[in-house]
């Protein structure tokens, strides 16, 4: 029988409904230990290889995808000392993600680290256990290298987050900027290439490097130099166009993701196909001569 003893009357609760799905007969009971109230789960162990690996694989989840959650809420509250709810359920919603493996970019900023193998041979050593186990200290002093890797997830989490919030800052400020700069242009197609965007007006007519340096407000580059580019971005705020055409076959891109942030409905995604292609050969002809 593998009994364990927890503070958190959820911790036991939740771990026995874990075991009780992978088929384990499992009890719960009320106990006070040292004056204070504990939860006592006792689980029937298992007999084969293949039960053995379940309730490990249980064990595991619950450690994995509930308690490195608690903990790294624990550090935003109690180390840093968030107390915004909505901060911090943004800030949990970025580490979710890339415990769930959706922040690739993330992620992959920390050092490889086999988690769920740590895990696992830990939990196989409590399986050995005969007496019972206190969970709360088990995991304080077992899995300390887990609970530390949570501050490595909330770290990163807390940059992003901070990142996110300036750059929807930026955003809200570039479209304070368009509202009330003077529309130059009625219309911009953008006609993507290896190299960049190449700029035509509504008539199709191909806006070289120095007339779209023309139109530029320069206060643009010099407020905002991280996040306005020169060739793309502050041309087309400079211009104000009612609509803008983005002829790609890769609208994931990020600089077309930022068009669509700031300019909103004004910018139309079509294939670069729907271009029409005698224009482009006219502009390169005129260029030529």
């Amino acid at each position: 029988m593998l009994e364990l003893l927890f503070k958190s009357k959820r911790d036991a609760s939740n771990l026995q409904k874990r075991a009780n799905d992978s088929g384990f007969i499992s009890s719960f009971h009320e106990t006070l230990f040292q004056n204070q109230q504990h939860y006592i789960i006792s689980i029937n162990k298992p007999y084969t290889n293949d039960e053995r690996q379940q309730l490990i694989k249980s064990i595991c989840d619950f450690l994995l995808s509930e308690k490195c959650m608690e903990w790294a809420s624990s550090i935003l509250t109690d180390y840093y000392y968030y107390e915004d709810s909505d901060e911090i359920g943004q800030i949990m919603e970025i580490i979710l993600g890339m415990r769930l493996g959706e922040r690739p970019e993330l992620t992959e900023l920390l050092e490889e680290w086999g988690e769920r193998e740590f895990v696992e041979e830990n939990v196989e050593m409590l399986l050995e256990s005969r007496e019972p186990v206190s969970f709360d200290s088990w995991s304080k002093f077992r899995l300390k290298k887990l609970q530390d890797r949570q501050m490595e997830y909330v770290e990163l989490a807390i940059d992003e987050y901070k990142m996110e919030q300036e750059y929807q800052m930026f955003l809200h400020m570039l479209r304070e900027y368009l509202s009330t700069r003077e529309q130059k242009k009625i219309s911009i197609h953008l006609y993507s290439t290896p190299f960049g965007f190449r700029f035509f007006d509504e008539g199709f007519q191909e806006l070289d490097r120095d007339q779209l340096l023309a139109y530029m407000d320069k206060r643009l580059l010099t407020n905002h130099p991280l996040y306005v580019d020169s060739y793309t971005i502050a041309p087309l705020l400079s211009l104000a166009p009612e609509k803008i055409f983005v002829y790609s076959d890769d609208h994931e891109q990020n600089l077309i993701r930022t068009l669509q942030n700031i300019f909103e409905e004004r910018v139309n995604l079509l294939p670069l196909r729907y271009f029409p292609e005698s224009f482009l050969y006219t502009s390169l002809d005129a260029a030529n001569e």
